[in-house]
């Protein structure tokens, strides 16, 4: 009895593995994030077979594109295939959408921003920012749009911004997203405190370099460099009034820049 019970444990944790494998993070809580996420890979991994400079560039765009995207979408690109995704020359190529982020919409679809990631014989050639709606149509999940280097969000100025966690916005070209808030130790106003605190978050930056995460402490006086320009974390709201936890959904984080 003792092994019989064994067995079926093994049995079903191996389905729930299956299906947490086949499912990504996001189907089990009803929202689908999962879905989309397939939708835009799926989607990612055939642009490099649409050579746009190809007299079948049509019918290359028919055949991988359209399990991916609506018929509207698909028309418009058949139509003018300029205004299609796919490989423009022989190098660089892309080779997949890396997803950087997914936000479900009032109206119940998808806004995904992510990048191309590009190839060449010699490895890493570089990224597209790209940005995508996607919905459930008739059980199926679409690319409604598909935008190649959007407008970024919410510039204050030209070199602030103020963004939620995994929000992105851009400064001198540099796409950054506050990921993580790694300590908030500041001393609530109504205390009385031996020493103020600080805040730590983790920041993704993506520039013509690549990807990387950077900490940011707030007030510090060291940047966080890039390529291009050098990064402060300046200010973190609301203010710690009291002892009560602050939800990651109240953060606001405002990053300055400095053009190198």
């Amino acid at each position: 009895m003792y092994l019989w019970i064994v067995g079926a444990l093994l049995v079903l944790g191996g389905l729930v593995y299956s299906y947490v494998g086949s499912h990504p993070a996001g189907i089990i809580d009803g929202q689908h994030e999962g879905d989309v996420r397939t939708t835009v890979a799926g989607f990612g991994n055939q642009l490099n077979s649409v050579s746009l400079l190809s007299p079948r560039v049509s019918e290359e765009i028919q055949r991988a594109y359209r399990p991916y995207v609506t018929p509207e979408l698909l028309t418009g690109w058949i139509a003018d295939p300029s205004t299609a995704p796919g490989r423009g020359s022989s190098s660089p190529w892309p080779d997949h959408i890396e997803v950087d982020s997914v936000t479900l919409r009032e109206d119940g679809s998808y806004e995904v921003m992510g990048r191309v990631m590009l190839r060449a014989s010699d490895g890493d050639a570089g990224i597209i920012p790209v940005a995508l709606t996607v919905a459930s149509i008739e059980g199926s999940y679409l690319i409604t749009k598909y935008e190649e280097n959007p407008q970024e969000v919410e510039v204050a100025t030209e070199d602030t911004v103020t963004l939620s966690l995994n929000e992105t916005g851009s400064l001198y070209g540099v796409r950054i997203t506050p990921r993580m808030v790694t300590e908030d130790s500041r001393c609530p106003q109504d205390v009385a405190c031996i020493q103020a605190g600080q805040v730590r978050i983790q920041a993704e930056l993506i520039d013509g370099m690549g990807t990387s995460t950077m900490e940011f402490t707030l007030g510090a006086e060291e940047s966080i460099s890039s390529e291009v320009a050098m990064f402060w974390l300046t200010t973190v709201t609301p203010e710690k009034a009291s002892t009560t936890h602050t939800e990651d959904a109240q953060y606001r984080f405002t990053f300055t820049a400095e053009k190198r």
